[in-house]
């Protein structure tokens, strides 16, 4: 079985499970669960067995897959999660738009590349993660509503890694749910790859900061438990001042394709 870990706060078990090159979040919440974004393709065995060996429940217990945006590592297993299981969906209204028309087309396999790329150089056995390139969420959503079925959560539209990011807010725990937006590079903070619209990155950063947050969930790196959140985007927010490495400028030409580019004309 993948590796886990379990925080407990007053009124939810957090249960974080190693999937194929990111965290994948499940929360308890008085006897319901919800799955925060659902990993790869390939990841569905490992939620399945999880749910079953762990949770001893059934995988179609889970009320909602809560989808931060449209990237492989995130909504790649939502969709067949709903086949399988029927556990609905719920993401940015629109979504669907990021892989549209040919550019979109594109975008999605360089993705699907770049997460595979991953995988090979964390040492993990290759594993198909090709996946629907759009998800048609039962619960399209926006920013200030509240999650379907966890009216708890609050949903936040946070652009700058792409377009249609959210992260996910529960305020009386004070827990934040961001996905890549701190990633965990040997043991330090680091920007997500890519960051396609820089000024939009730092007013996300600027307003998550602001939030009174103890635990920060995040899709790649253990939770960060800190008073001092308004610091800690601060700090991220310095770090899109830095000039970009060949590598980072090499990942950017990659990413750059999608049709919502040109028409959101976010710089």
């Amino acid at each position: 079985m993948a590796r886990s870990r379990v925080l407990d706060l007053n009124s939810l078990r957090i249960h974080q499970l190693e999937g194929y090159i990111q965290n994948i979040t499940l929360i308890e919440q008085e006897g319901r669960l919800l799955l925060f974004d659902s990993g790869c393709i390939n990841d569905v065995k490992r939620i399945k067995r999880y749910c079953r060996e762990s949770l001893k429940r059934s995988p179609a217990d889970i009320k909602l897959t809560a989808v931060t945006h449209i990237h492989p590592d995130h909504a790649g297993g939502a969709v067949c999660l709903r086949k399988k299981f029927g556990i609905p969906i719920a993401a940015h209204k629109d979504v669907d738009r990021w892989y549209r028309g040919l550019g979109g087309l594109l975008q999605h396999q360089l993705d699907c590349y770049l997460a595979t790329s991953v995988a090979f150089r964390n040492r993990r056995r290759l594993e198909q993660i090709h996946y629907s390139r759009t998800i048609n969420p039962d619960y399209p959503l926006e920013d200030g509503q509240t999650l379907p079925f966890f009216p708890e959560w609050k949903v936040m539209h946070v652009p700058g890694h792409i377009a249609h990011d959210l992260a996910f807010y529960h305020e009386k725990e004070q827990v934040l749910y961001i996905a890549d937006l701190i990633c965990d590079v040997k043991g330090q903070p680091h920007l997500p790859l890519p960051i396609v619209f820089p000024k939009k990155m730092a007013e996300s950063f600027d307003r998550l900061g602001s939030l009174p947050v103890r635990v920060i969930l995040r899709g790649h790196g253990q939770p960060i438990i800190s008073e001092n959140n308004a610091e800690i985007f601060s700090r991220m927010k310095q770090q899109l001042n830095r000039p970009p490495t060949p590598f980072v400028k090499r990942i950017w030409r990659l990413s750059i394709h999608s049709p919502e580019i040109k028409k959101l004309n976010y710089r």
